[in-house]
């Protein structure tokens, strides 16, 4: 999944290509793709924190930093959808 999302992040930042379903809200396409670029870390880091640490406290850590950062996505994404601001 995380290959997945990084391809598309690398079709948005160069290409300013969205996907069909995304073309109607997204306004910021650079974003986007910062976003996806931030999505596809947080799910390798939840990938390494649930199957490659052994220690529990670490694995915990880990995997919940990517939780946050998952988060952090999904704001960027939602910003990605609102018009710049402008004065």
């Amino acid at each position: 999944m995380a290959l997945l999302v990084a391809c598309g992040a690398a079709a948005t930042l160069g290409r300013g290509w969205l996907p069909p379903w995304s073309r109607g809200r997204i306004v910021r396409p650079a974003l986007f793709g910062w976003a996806q670029l931030t999505m596809t870390a947080a799910l390798v880091a939840q990938l390494v924190g649930g199957l490659l640490i052994s220690p529990p406290d670490v694995r915990f850590v880990v995997t919940m930093s990517g939780a946050v950062v998952m988060l952090l996505a999904t704001g960027l994404i939602g910003l990605a959808q609102r018009r710049p601001f402008s004065r």
